[in-house]
């Protein structure tokens, strides 16, 4: 993996190599004017007439190519520059998300063989454990999603449930992981479908679990969280509120690409950029379009998960509980 490369490195380069090409054709073009001006006058050459404005478009055409190409030669390698450090900060993450497990199980595998300990403190580690694999387990789980998602190899399975019933699991799975009091997540579903509805139920889990945890993560002690249920236009609306670190107006957008991770200060929550690129791409691939709203830094956000509404299709119809999208 190539090192970190500063942003304004390729944009000097850039700039200087569009300025320089600049002065060497308008240079050229001001001199060769003197020069035929110049000559005109003392061996009474021709007027060039037509000629002479045809030489300087074909001159002022190829300049504005060659600023052209090297705008573009700019703009691509600024994108592959942030690209480039967004993959090493990616790697520092997964170190990071790897090592912190991988140590708490280490550490809680030796004192479980080195002492006896009661009953109570062995629940307590083994429950510890369970954590720490449930952690690693999901982490792998997004990589690998991200790769399918990125490969096209990622296909969905519409089977009847119930969307309430999914919506609660995320949200004790999250109280779980993040130590939650139940008031600390609050599910208001009074506009539900009453109907088992049609979905992948593991891309909708993927999506309302990351959802969760990107508040859970970002939300100062207690959080308050409120995921909220609504069928509105044939569409199935879930969105999640949280009052935690809150987004800029120009991270509402960037917050949805790969390796994209918001920072604040030093010690900001770790993460790897994927969660979020997950639930919008699962979204998308659902037919459907994800939203982030926020009034801005501290003053929390609202992520908003627009789905068409699948009824689950009464028993005369033919089953069709497995579909594959085109």
């Amino acid at each position: 993996m190539p090192r970190t490369r500063p942003l304004w490195v390729p944009i000097l380069i850039g700039v200087l190599a569009i300025l320089f090409t600049i002065g060497v054709l308008v240079g050229w073009n001001i001199i060769f004017t003197s020069y035929y001006v110049l000559a005109t006058r003392t061996h009474g050459m021709p007027d060039l007439g037509v000629g002479y404005w045809v030489i300087l478009s074909v001159g002022s055409l190829f300049l504005v190519v060659v600023v052209v190409t090297l705008l573009l030669l700019l703009i691509g390698n600024v994108r592959q520059t942030l690209y480039v450090n967004q993959q090493k900060t990616f790697i520092d993450s997964v170190t990071h998300e790897l090592k912190s497990p991988l140590a708490s199980l280490i550490l809680s595998l030796e004192t479980i063989e080195s002492r006896q300990l009661t009953p109570e403190m062995h629940a307590r580690f083994l429950g510890m454990m369970k954590k720490d694999v449930h952690r690693l387990r999901t982490f792998i789980e997004h990589v690998l999603d991200a790769g399918r998602l990125e490969q096209g190899k990622r296909q969905l399975q519409f089977e009847a449930m119930d969307c309430r019933r999914i919506v609660e699991e995320c949200a004790q799975r999250i109280r779980q992981d993040y130590d939650l009091g139940p008031d600390e997540i609050c599910i208001e579903a009074g506009r539900a479908p009453d109907h088992p509805i049609l979905t992948d139920r593991v891309a909708l889990q993927t999506i309302l679990i990351n959802l969760l945890d990107n508040a859970a993560k970002y939300s100062k002690k207690p959080a308050r969280i409120v995921v909220a249920i609504a069928v509105e236009d044939a569409r199935l609306r879930i969105s999640v509120a949280d009052h935690g670190i809150g987004l800029a107006r120009a991270e509402l957008k960037r917050v949805f690409k790969r390796f994209y991770r918001v920072e604040r200060k030093a010690g900001s929550p770790k993460g790897t950029g994927l969660g979020l690129y997950l639930v919008d791409a699962l979204t998308r691939r659902m037919g459907g379009r994800v939203t982030a709203s926020s009034d801005g830094e501290g003053r929390g956000s609202t992520f908003t998960v627009d789905l068409p509404l699948r009824m689950e299709e009464p028993a005369s119809s033919a089953p069709q509980t497995h579909l594959t999208p085109s």
